[in-house]
């Protein structure tokens, strides 16, 4: 874990009047799991849908694997658009699990799966299908590839939206909040789906409410609140040993 999957450099982000990001700096090393904690409205989201480009930022840059996602932070860059294209293949590289599954519903599990192996990849559909049977085996879902997204659980269709990510083999994979849209006993299926993907190495950023998880299975926990990184450590120590009153208060709050 020597190597930065990610290198994020005075972030801005702001929505009319209200300044979301206020100067994010974050390194993340290859194979690092790394849990977002913080408030609704912290600004969680916001940072990972700009690692994706989901939401474009105002200022700083953000790299993966060294190549620059995004617009530049300088006045030649700033205000070059990149062509559709481009910020597909972009995306590509790195996942993102919705707190919605955002699944295409006239679509089966094996389509949704495929889907973007066929349109961004250009896979023939032979092997967007070995592919993709692969990943949904390893979700656990390979028997409900020709189901479709309305016959299945939540717990089930974001199990789906996992496989669709894997499927792509990205370079690093952002989840945001995905337990938060389902019922209490589907919550463990997803979770220990996630902490199978930790064991094996992949580079992960995941925004999350569940702190048990964390506490298990981040390498590092980062607490940000309006917009800034308040505090980070190692998952042991950052719940153990708060340095800030206001993380304190925070963990106090959901009595961790």
């Amino acid at each position: 874990m020597n190597q930065a999957a990610i290198e994020i450099k005075g972030l801005h982000k702001s929505f009319g009047s209200l300044d979301v990001l206020k100067g994010i700096d974050l390194t993340v090393k290859t194979g690092e799991v790394i849990c977002l904690i913080g408030s609704s409205g912290s600004g969680k989201s916001t940072l990972l849908r700009c690692i994706n480009q989901l939401t474009v930022q105002e200022k700083g840059t953000i790299l993966v694997n060294g190549e620059n996602i995004g617009p530049a932070n300088d006045e030649n860059s700033r205000d070059k658009k990149l062509s559709n294209a481009e910020i597909a293949r972009q995306r590509s590289r790195v996942g993102f699990v919705f707190q919605q599954f955002n699944l295409w519903p006239h679509r089966t599990v094996l389509g949704n799966v495929m889907d973007a192996l066929l349109v961004v990849k250009k896979m023939d559909r032979a092997q967007a299908k070995e592919i993709a049977i692969a990943r949904l085996e390893e979700v656990g879902l390979a028997d409900w590839s020709e189901e479709y997204p309305s016959t299945l659980s939540g717990g089930q269709q974001q199990r789906v939206a996992i496989a669709r990510m894997l499927a792509m083999e990205p370079d690093v994979m952002l989840f945001d909040e995905p337990t938060s849209a389902l019922d209490p006993e589907r919550v463990a299926e997803v979770i220990d789906v996630m902490k199978l993907l930790a064991k094996k190495g992949h580079t992960m950023i995941i925004a999350t409410h569940e702190m048990n998880f964390a506490r298990d299975t981040a390498d590092r926990v980062i607490f940000i609140d309006e917009g800034v990184i308040v505090e980070e450590a190692p998952a042991r120590e950052f719940f153990t040993a708060p340095k800030t009153d206001r993380l304190k208060s925070f963990l106090n709050r959901l009595s961790v």
